[in-house]
């Protein structure tokens, strides 16, 4: 094999495997960045479960809430 031959074929051979290097690390994020979104979404849910059950935890907030939801079923009853 002539020098000129195996040097093209070796540079080729190198440029296959950094493109399959930059695959893994573009599958690799991709994957990572699909966990942390997961994760930041969930978080977020917690934190508005916690501020959910803090707002029913008040006495005044429980009443305000079912006044409001008689009062509209009082109005379809009318109707």
């Amino acid at each position: 094999m002539p020098a000129g031959s195996r040097q093209h074929a070796a540079e080729l051979a190198r440029r296959q495997l950094l493109e399959l290097q930059a695959h893994v690390q573009r599958v690799t994020l991709a994957a990572t960045l699909a966990e942390w979104e997961k994760k930041r979404s969930l978080e977020w849910l917690g934190q508005l479960a916690r501020l959910g059950v803090k707002v029913l935890s008040t006495p005044r907030m429980r009443w305000l809430m079912l006044a409001t939801v008689l009062r509209r079923l009082r109005r379809k009853l009318r109707r």
